[in-house]
């Protein structure tokens, strides 16, 4: 994966960076849509959009795992208030702050999508 995102980085920076006229731009451009539309290409693309959902399904459990080992070096082990601000609740266990929030108890976690991040109200 990381070898198909350097190498569709180089082919953008190649075709931005070249200064061979517009000529060649359309000789990379219709090689580009040749490999795109190539049906092996579309097959990874519709496993990768297959496998999507599962992986971000296994980096949110990674992270809440990682969360709560830094929660409990930071309390030195025991159930403290762990990282941030405590949410008012009294468990000491659940994590808040202005782009979000994470209870451990039910493993509910809550992101601010709105774009704008803390104070995003007081936009104009």
């Amino acid at each position: 994966m990381n070898k198909m995102l350097l190498l569709v980085g180089a082919g953008i920076g190649y075709v931005l960076g070249a200064r061979a006229g517009r000529e060649r731009y359309d000789q990379i451009a219709d090689q580009a849509n040749k490999l795109w539309t190539d049906p092996r290409v579309q097959t990874k693309v519709e496993e990768v959009k297959a496998k999507a959902p599962e992986m971000a399904h296994q980096v949110g459990e990674q992270a809440k795992s990682k969360v709560d080992e830094a929660k409990h070096r930071v309390s030195g082990g025991s159930s403290g208030s762990g990282m941030g601000s405590d949410s008012g609740s009294g468990s000491g266990d659940t994590f808040q702050n202005a782009t979000g929030s994470y209870d451990p108890e039910t493993g509910t976690t809550t992101v601010d999508t709105t774009g704008f991040g803390p104070g995003g109200e007081k936009l104009p």
